[in-house]
């Protein structure tokens, strides 16, 4: 039997008051008074995001006949809030979690609701399977009914669990979100009115000390924007006014004001980047797609999130990115292609995730996702989140202009572009329409609308009565000059297929100087000297490439072991015959290898040669790097790269 509203106001208001008491906010929500919109807000809610209501207000809240109240999580509650939308996810959860499952657990209408205590800023954003619930958000409590529903409370104890950042990373971790990302306040859309760095500085500084809270509270000005300044002259009078504890030495109104400028300096002076997390689009997400899907659609609108300054995990409706898009020469159709064609799913699961916030039929609000939808929202979706659903690694990310981003082909020109400038590689036309997702003839397109410098690479080694046996016999079938990418060359430069009578015949030719040559590939490079004739590397048999035969091949693969067993070393150098190795010199580090603990978009590695002639591989990281040409010299340490 539902409460009368008599009975409603006076148990909302009752609740509302034991939360209050509790140090939460809370504010009224309309649940079944206004059924199209149940979870809206029954005021304006923002003055709440940092201050408690007072007595007088939790009064007045319930009178309009509300059926709902909220809970605001973030700083001003110290509440973190874990939404679940179904059961499995929440299960799930239990088992691998336990230890942050034991806390006060909500029953909702589609899962549950897990309350966490903290005092760390961490912001709104989504998971697969639920929301975490921080700054700006609100969650409706035990006690609000929604339709036939009432929320309940669940569980083995209505404590709340205390946890630290430690923790919260942990939780992150879990939930497949960017841990460093989310947690540094800048990252947050905010006003300026939500940076209350006094609040903070007040609260932390009988905790963990007042040199320590003065710089947690800078660096929480300084995260949003706010001018050094304008920080001294919020904190600094605080900071020397706030007394000090009874252990702590006796120090002048001057001293205390010269160490605050220092704390709030040393604040400033850190940057506040992302721990490894580039600013753009990973090279590796814009390859994925463009590889995957053979069209830039998806790509394209994913920089322009980026070229537009929209934050991760903030959400817009169509209206709004139709808009944005036509600003960068994107047409609508397009965009519906990414949210919601056949492009906007890879593996079964939306690239941009949508929101259904609430569906109707014709009897009111359904729990679960039936009928019509009221509002569908999307989200743009993190970095760590692309990483995990494309299954790629976190490689550093080019720069994508305004320009690059207005048509199909500009934006390939322009991931080629960038990868060739960064690298200057040593590939094939193939690996690089594979990135790209385009044929090998629009690649030679795009070099010649670039500039592109190519420079054939081509392994060679003398040809011997011990190699010989190693080259292929020639059948009936086989065209006479099917050895392609292969061949013998004579002393006067004369090319010669390279079979097997072809070789004998060439030998027993009194002076006949005859090398075996395979061609590696090209370098390709935008550099104004670049050369432009054939690259050949002498007595490097180690490096010839078996692959390119394999492919193109027109015999059994016999004679391709043979050749390999005369290959001195053929076991792992020819595994490795794939890695164009790169010189390195101190000041090209930084151009082709990522900060440490983030990875190319490629494999490779660190290669050097010690004194005795011994091979010394390490990891491709900057520092690494570093410490190698101290020891080696500049310029004799090779960057190998697939």
């Amino acid at each position: 039997m539902p409460l009368r509203p008599l009975n409603m106001r006076k148990k909302l208001t009752g609740i509302a008051r034991q939360l209050v008491s509790a140090g939460f906010s809370v504010i009224p929500v309309f649940g079944n008074k206004l059924p199209a919109e149940p979870k809206k807000p029954a005021l304006a809610w923002r003055r709440y995001q940092t201050q408690l209501p007072s007595a007088g207000e939790i009064k007045q809240f319930f009178r309009d006949g509300v059926s709902a109240i909220g809970i605001v999580c973030g700083t001003v509650s110290r509440l973190l809030v874990i939404d679940f939308d179904d059961h499995l996810r929440y299960r799930r959860f239990c088992r691998h979690l336990p230890q942050y499952s034991r806390t006060l657990t909500v029953k909702t209408a589609r899962g549950y609701h897990v309350y966490l205590r903290t005092e760390e800023n961490v912001p709104t954003h989504q998971f697969d399977g639920g929301d975490i619930k921080g700054e700006r958000s609100y969650v409706l409590g035990a006690g609000s009914i929604i339709g036939d529903f009432e929320y309940t409370a669940v569980g083995e104890t209505d404590d709340i669990l205390q946890v630290n950042r430690s923790d919260i990373d942990s939780l992150l971790q879990y939930f497949h979100v960017d841990r460093r990302l989310q947690l540094v306040p800048g990252r947050v859309p905010s006003r300026r009115s939500d940076v209350d760095s006094r609040k903070l500085y007040a609260r932390l500084a009988p905790q963990i000390g007042r040199n320590n809270a003065l710089y947690r509270a800078a660096s929480l000005a300084r995260n949003a924007g706010q001018a050094r300044d304008r920080c001294e002259a919020e904190l600094l009078r605080l900071h020397v006014e706030t007394p000090p504890s009874a252990a702590h030495r006796s120090e002048s109104f001057a001293e205390r004001w010269q160490e605050g400028k220092r704390t709030i300096a040393s604040a400033y002076s850190h940057s506040r980047g992302t721990g490894g997390v580039p600013d753009g689009m990973p090279n590796s997400v814009r390859e994925r797609l463009l590889r995957q899907q053979k069209s830039t659609i998806v790509a394209r609108l994913l920089d322009i999130f980026q070229l537009a300054g929209w934050l991760p995990e903030s959400t817009f409706t169509l209206k709004e990115a139709c808009e944005l898009a036509a600003g960068y020469g994107m047409n609508r159709k397009s965009v519906l292609q990414a949210l919601t064609g056949e492009l906007s799913i890879y593996n079964g699961s939306h690239i941009i995730s949508r929101r259904y916030v609430d569906y109707l039929d014709n009897r009111g609000l359904k729990a679960r996702k039936r009928g019509r939808p009221v509002a569908l929202r999307f989200q743009v979706p993190s970095v760590s989140r692309l990483i995990a659903l494309l299954e790629v690694a976190l490689c550093p990310a080019d720069a994508i202009t305004e320009a690059d981003v207005r048509s199909a082909r500009q934006y390939r020109l322009a991931v080629h572009r960038e990868y060739i400038k960064r690298l200057q590689p040593e590939a094939t036309t193939a690996l690089l329409a594979g990135r790209l997702g385009v044929s090998g003839r629009t690649v030679r397109r795009y070099n010649r609308a670039l500039g592109v410098r190519v420079a054939p690479v081509i392994s060679s080694f003398e040809l011997s009565r011990q190699a010989l046996r190693a080259l292929p016999r020639r059948r009936s079938s086989a065209h006479k000059s099917a050895t392609a990418g292969f061949w013998l060359e004579r002393e006067d430069g004369k090319r010669l297929p390279a079979w097997r009578h072809v070789g004998s015949r060439l030998i027993r030719e009194a002076g006949a100087a005859v090398r075996v040559c395979m061609r590696r590939g090209s370098v390709f490079s935008l550099a104004a000297k670049a050369p432009d004739a054939l690259v050949r590397q002498s007595g490097a048999a180690e490096l010839l490439q078996l692959r390119a035969l394999r492919e193109g091949k027109r015999e059994p693969s016999g004679w391709l072991r043979k050749l390999g067993r005369f290959v001195r070393g053929a076991g792992e150098r020819v595994k490795n015959a794939a890695y164009a190795r790169v010189p390195l010199f101190f000041d090209t580090v930084t151009q082709r290898i990522a900060e440490d603990k983030t990875a190319e978009s490629i494999a490779g590695y660190l290669l050097a040669y010690d004194e005795a002639g011994r091979e010394c591989r390490r990891p491709a990281r900057r520092g690494i790097a570093f410490r190698m040409l101290k020891e080696f010299g500049n310029g004799k340490v090779m960057l190998a790269l697939s």
